[in-house]
């Protein structure tokens, strides 16, 4: 009876041992040890899926009826010449950060806490500022002609990390303002710097005002980058102090010389 009772009880481990093709138990069990690289695939698909997003958004003119007429469609062509060039470098940036993040080998807090995070705040400042100058480059075309070359991008997907590049500022604004009193720097930093667009709306081919909008379209991509490296700078000190307490605290230790 008890054999019986066995051959029932492993009845279904047996069954799932033949059935053709079944790793699924293999790839849960080695899932914390794979996270790296099952992250990294995430963002090569994702990489795959944003290039086909913003190619069938640059491109929706074409079949929606949205081209114009006369000097709008050459307008149209140039526009969308400008951005299916820039959607592929944009694309592969996403695949070269999980390129990247497939590669670590740290361990599972680390990999969360420091390496997603570190190479989510470089994608979202280096797409940022890639579109930036895409926009500037769009721009100054339409400033050297007639033609009116949009500088729209969809970027909306870029919602999902910026959690990343907002959180080191906010933490700088809870320190200064709440531990050391010095709300005005928080709020500099925290809102000002962090808001601050030097750009300017278009102005007309070949005027003044015009040429110091494209002027300023390019600065806006250096203080783009400017606030990736701040932002990075301010994430790596406040990553490097709580994993200095974290380690304190499982082994503290009081640092006083014997004689």
């Amino acid at each position: 009876m008890e054999k019986i009772l066995n051959q029932v009880l492993d009845l279904p481990q047996m069954i799932n041992s033949k059935l053709p093709m079944n790793t699924f138990n293999s790839w849960a069990n080695d899932s914390e040890g794979n996270i790296a690289s099952w992250v990294g695939k995430f963002y090569t698909v994702s990489a795959l899926v944003v290039l086909i997003g913003s190619l069938m958004a640059v491109l929706s003119p074409l079949w929606s009826g949205g081209m114009g007429e006369g000097l709008d469609i050459v307008s149209s062509i140039v526009t969308m010449v400008v951005w299916v060039y820039a959607a592929f470098p944009i694309a592969q940036m996403i695949r070269s950060t999980g390129d990247g993040l497939s590669e670590s080998k740290s361990g599972i807090v680390n990999f969360v806490f420091k390496d997603l995070a570190v190479a989510n705040i470089k994608l979202l400042g280096r797409v940022t500022a890639l579109v930036a100058l895409f926009g500037a480059l769009a721009m100054t075309l339409s400033w050297l002609t007639t033609l009116n070359v949009s500088t729209d991008y969809a970027t909306d997907w870029l919602a999902n990390v910026d959690y990343a590049y907002a959180l080191p500022m906010a933490a700088v604004s809870e320190v200064t303002n709440g531990l050391i009193g010095l709300e005005f720097i928080g709020n500099i930093l925290a809102n000002d710097w962090t808001n601050w667009d030097p750009t300017m709306a278009a102005g007309a081919s070949y005027s003044w005002d015009g040429l110091m909008a494209v002027a300023w379209e390019y600065v806006g991509v250096v203080v783009i980058l400017a606030k990736l490296y701040v932002v990075l700078a301010f994430y790596h000190f406040f990553y490097g102090l709580i994993s200095s307490f974290v380690a304190w605290v499982q082994n503290p230790y009081l640092p006083f010389k014997s004689k």
